[in-house]
């Protein structure tokens, strides 16, 4: 309802109950109404029977509860669709479930001029406007059922707070908290690790575990699907803390030991890393102990949507003894999968589990099957695949190697990636979706990140043709520098396939810089194109008077661009539109140090090249905090000093190996 009263208008939101996520969806409404109207007043009715009369509210809640027939969903728990009907600020916002209310709420006002740029307070852009002028109708299903992020990178509490809250403003729904413990992404991040100008401070894992609690609190306030854990599965039920990708120096009883794979007549923890240490998965009693263990921890979690049941994370260490021979490591795989089921269903949990199909586990199983298809979800992870290329659903001609035990050979190009899919989907028909790693590494190849956002663009509306049902990103949770174009594009398609990457990219760079925004798309356009990703990803010859001269063009073009950074730069702009042009300016420095680098590097002078790099890297390092929020400078580095030392590295699992 809204009143004027001595010039004071009041909206009346109205609901039927006083469900927690619908609730947090009206303060936020309510909180954003304010900031839009100032001089508005907002009240609140809960509890509250709709009835046609009641159309002078702006009503909030699930669709038959406010009178409107449910679409057509398979599962309205994890299928999210919106429907708005709002005129002259009163009317419906309603959702499929809970957090589809508050997804409504978001795009209501987001229709409403609202936009969010980036996480935090500065990536908020709330126009003001009269509250009775707002008209916005809406009726829509997203695309896909799995739209997620994944904790990566090196992160502080605030940062994972931030994106929490920023998530389901762009469209996501869901949220994965990796690792029983996920110390080391903030272990990374308060140890300071890649910054000597910083004082590294300790983190103990009493104090990740409470982070992690807070998150849980945050991801379960908002509605939004919680996955957890991952891998771990191999290292903790020994008591072998799975805390991330570091070596340890741990000494393991023989009780333990004789647990671990037998890889070249050893059995030892894979280089000093439980998280990487594959098992003896033959023996009954190893696979007693880890599925106990997992349906353990889901009993005593009874807040995780989807529990994630992988392996180690690292490839050609499985056991060679002689019971794990005479079967893949899919089959065992599934023998535990198939154990897990029958423990949860003992316990009357009803937890969904992840399976995943990674590294050694591409290859299909050859002798057992699931016997519950209905618990499980496929999660497709093709880690060695290219971004210069996007998903093919043409597999013709193309042959899977065989599987040789430990001396596998993991393919690059996409076709390859989805043959092993599709020989996964003709044993399991159930609902599946990607892993993706657009904003892990790659990104910081494509310094403009225009290509990488056309490129996800590719890959979401090609998911449909590979029978994926979307996407969890397992990525950096600061990818906003110099822009957050490519996670816009990731929300905004993941929820409708079919919008177009030109006008999402035209409509993101006026809203993030304003007037000039057309002359920043193609700026940064010209600068991905210049850096060449393919090139950045060694698919082309290293040493290159064609990177060359286009590396050496990069500066000319910064320095055309100064004019339009500059007469912006203290301008009277929006605070929001102001950090981007912040960030832009920076970005323009750190481009220019970088591309100066490549570019002897592409000439041959590799020395010269590694002096160059290391400027970069230290001016990176010394300026952080002027946007530790939207720039992970551990990840940065950890990616990209590869290419001015030895590249025979690679980057499988979540660090350099």
């Amino acid at each position: 309802m809204l009143l004027n009263n001595a010039d004071v208008k009041i909206v009346t939101i109205a609901t039927t109950q006083e469900q927690p996520t619908i609730h947090f969806a009206i303060q936020e409404l309510s909180g954003f109404l304010l900031r839009m109207s100032p001089d508005s007043r907002v009240d609140t009715l809960k509890k509250v029977v709709y009835t046609e009369e009641g159309t002078s509210h702006l009503w909030i809640g699930l669709f038959e509860e406010l009178g409107i027939p449910l679409p057509e969903l398979d599962n309205p728990e994890l299928d999210d669709a919106i429907y708005i009907d709002v005129t002259d600020g009163k009317g419906r916002i309603v959702g499929s479930n809970p957090r589809s209310v508050l997804l409504g709420v978001y795009r209501f006002l987001e229709e409403a001029g609202c936009r969010w740029l980036r996480p935090g307070a500065d990536g908020d852009y709330v126009p003001k406007r009269a509250l009775d002028t707002i008209n916005v109708q809406v009726n829509e299903i997203a695309a896909y059922r799995h739209r997620g992020l994944c904790i990566e990178g090196a992160v502080s509490i605030e940062n994972m707070l931030d994106n929490i809250h920023w998530a389901p403003k762009a469209g996501f729904n869901s949220y994965f908290l990796e690792f029983k413990t996920p110390f080391t992404f903030f272990d990374r991040w308060y140890g300071h690790r890649h910054n000597k100008y910083k004082q590294p401070e300790t983190i103990t894992i009493e104090q990740v575990d409470a982070f992690t609690v807070e998150m849980e609190h945050e991801i379960k306030k908002r509605g939004l699907l919680y996955h957890a854990v991952g891998h771990g599965w191999t290292g903790e039920p020994l008591g072998l803390p799975c805390l991330g990708w570091d070596s340890v120096d741990y000494t393991v009883e023989e009780e333990k030991s004789r647990y671990f794979a037998l890889v070249d007549g050893k059995r030892e923890l894979w280089h000093g890393v439980p998280l990487n240490t594959n098992l003896c998965f033959s023996n009954p009693d190893v696979r007693r102990l880890v599925v106990q263990y997992a349906a353990e921890h889901a009993q005593n979690n009874p807040q995780i949507d989807m529990l994630h049941f992988w392996l180690a994370d690292a490839f050609n260490n499985h056991c060679e003894c002689e019971n794990c021979v005479k079967e893949l490591p899919s089959d065992f795989y599934i023998m535990m999968l198939n154990e897990l089921d029958e423990e949860l269903s003992i316990r009357n949990l009803s937890t969904r589990v992840v399976f995943l199909l990674y590294l050694d586990l591409l290859w299909v199983p050859q002798n057992v099957t699931l016997k519950n298809p209905g618990r499980f979800m496929l999660l497709f992870a093709p880690i060695s695949r290219t971004y210069s290329r996007s998903y093919d659903s043409d597999t013709s001609g193309i042959e899977i190697q065989p599987f040789v035990r430990n001396k596998l050979k993991f393919p690059t190009n996409i076709r390859e990636n989805v043959a092993f899919l599709k020989a996964w989907q003709h044993l399991f028909d159930g609902d599946g979706f990607t892993y993706e790693y657009h904003h892990m590494w790659d990104h910081y190849l494509d310094p403009g990140y225009f290509q990488m956002a056309e490129m996800i663009s590719q890959d979401v509306k090609n998911l449909k043709m590979l029978r994926l049902n979307g996407i969890i990103s397992d990525q950096t949770q600061r990818s906003f520098f110099p822009t957050g174009l490519g996670m816009y594009v990731l929300g905004k398609t993941l929820w409708n396939d079919e919008a177009d990457f030109k006008q999402l990219a035209k409509a993101y760079f006026i809203d993030s810089f304003g007037d000039e925004g057309e002359a920043c798309l193609t700026y940064l356009k010209t600068i991905s194109d210049l850096f060449d990703p393919p090139y950045m990803r060694g698919e082309k010859p290293r040493v290159s008077r064609e990177a060359a001269d286009k590396l050496r063009f990069v500066q000319e073009v910064v320095n055309a661009f100064r004019p339009v950074l500059e007469r912006n730069i203290g301008s009277e702009l929006h605070p929001t539109i102001a950090k981007s042009w912040e960030y832009l300016q920076i970005h323009a420095e750190i481009i220019s140090l970088f591309a100066g680098a490549l570019e002897a590097r592409a000439d041959g002078k590799a020395e010269e090249a590694r002096q160059l790099w290391a400027k970069t890297s230290d001016y990176v390092q010394r300026n952080e905090d002027l946007y530790q929020p939207v720039f992970d400078v551990f990840l940065y580095i950890q990616t990209l000093h590869k290419m001015f030392d030895d590249e025979t590295k690679t980057h499988f699992g979540g660090e350099v190996t």
